[in-house]
């Protein structure tokens, strides 16, 4: 039978500025000791703790078939499997303040799973970490959330330490360092480690990163009785990957980009190593902002990747269903705001393997799900 496919619909984690914007600069600045007075007076005055917090309901179906060999009567046998989830997802997020430069972040989430496979998790705290922020350092130590290229490639809950050094659209942009391992049981746990420099110039943004994903433990052999698996196996104990963005916004409403992703992945047990290219042609318009009612936004992406280049990324479709096979494919998603602090959004996908293994082909995973959130 075909492993239960996971359908989770997420909406982008909003930043903390959504429900808490930045104090405005003092409206007087002719006077150099007022403005200063006033910025005091100003500092004084940020909260020491600060909470806010959503609630998501989310509805989906996923259909997902292929083909793949019997090993016994050597005939290619069909599947299909339909999956329907529908979950109940809140999250609060508690900030204090300890110093002006220093906040302790966190988490509390619970997801309650009405239909479909998986567990429902009660209130747990998903999220804690310190952060130091200064003018142009960050740096941040704990379990937060990594979130790369758009989501593209990676977005995942992360035990380690992250430093950000400069500016987007300063001198040679802002540089990260991370190191940790990924926040999952130990058997399943990964060092972690990743590099990014992004840069703005005008209207273009270019974006590069390198990530390095080693498993603690090494993987079993995929299948046992077929030695060794090739593409119709499952997982690596190495991925790296290197990616480069390149994104050109014409005006404020729309932005195009593609990724530009060379991958490697090596499973030792399986006898498997694989180094191949990809990328993700991506075109987006307008912005759904929460606290701005009828604002909305749309984006279609063209995904052409290859199986080591999928870490943890944010599509709301299982990319696991493909093995090492890599795959191709259209996404889209529409979000809208109908009123202050609700999103509403529609998301789909179409997607298919890029090659096929030695017992498994034709797979299809076709999704398509809703949600709607508030924000407080």
């Amino acid at each position: 039978m075909w492993k239960r496919m996971v359908l989770s619909m997420l909406l982008a984690c909003l930043p903390w500025s959504f429900c808490h914007g930045e104090s405005p600069v003092p409206e007087d600045m002719g006077n150099l000791e007022k403005a200063g007075a006033a910025l005091e007076e100003q500092e004084e005055k940020v909260p020491w703790f600060e909470i806010h917090g959503d609630y998501r309901w989310l509805y989906g179906n996923g259909r997902f078939r292929g083909k793949s060999l019997s090993l016994k009567s050597g005939a290619w046998k069909r599947q299909d499997e339909k999956v329907t989830m529908e979950t109940r997802r809140f999250r609060l997020f508690p900030v204090l303040r300890l110093t002006p430069h220093l906040l302790l972040k966190t988490a509390l989430e619970d997801n309650r799973i009405d239909q479909g496979p998986g567990n429902s998790h009660h209130l747990f705290l998903s999220r804690a970490y310190l952060q130091y922020e200064n003018e142009s350092l960050k740096i941040e130590a704990g379990r937060l959330n990594y979130y790369l290229m758009d989501g593209d490639l990676l977005d995942k809950k992360m035990d380690g330490f992250r430093i950000r050094y400069g500016h987007d659209d300063e001198g040679p942009g802002r540089s990260v360092f991370f190191y940790g391992r990924t926040a999952e049981d130990r058997s399943k746990a990964r060092k972690v480690l990743v590099l990014e420099n992004k840069r703005t110039l005008g209207k273009w943004l270019i974006h590069s990163a390198y990530a390095d994903f080693r498993a603690i433990h090494g993987h079993k052999e995929s299948i046992p009785v077929l030695s060794p698996s090739g593409k119709s196996g499952e997982r690596f104990d190495r991925q790296q990957v290197g990616v480069v963005k390149g994104a050109y916004s014409p005006n404020e409403d729309w932005t195009f980009s593609v990724d530009y992703v060379l991958s490697h992945g090596y499973h030792e047990k399986d006898h498997f190593s694989e180094t191949k290219p990809g990328y993700v042609a991506a075109a987006m318009y307008g912005e759904a902002d929460p606290k701005r009612a009828g604002s909305y936004e749309v984006w279609v992406r063209y995904y052409h990747l290859p199986s080591a280049a999928l870490l943890a990324p944010t599509m709301d479709a299982d990319t696991t269903f493909f093995r090492r096979m890599g795959f191709s494919g259209w996404g889209a998603r529409l979000d809208f705001v109908p009123v202050k602090g609700l999103v509403w959004a529609l998301e789909g996908f179409s997607l298919k393997n890029r090659s096929s293994g030695i017992v498994t082909g034709d797979f299809h995973e076709y999704v398509l799900g809703t949600s709607v959130t508030a924000y407080f």
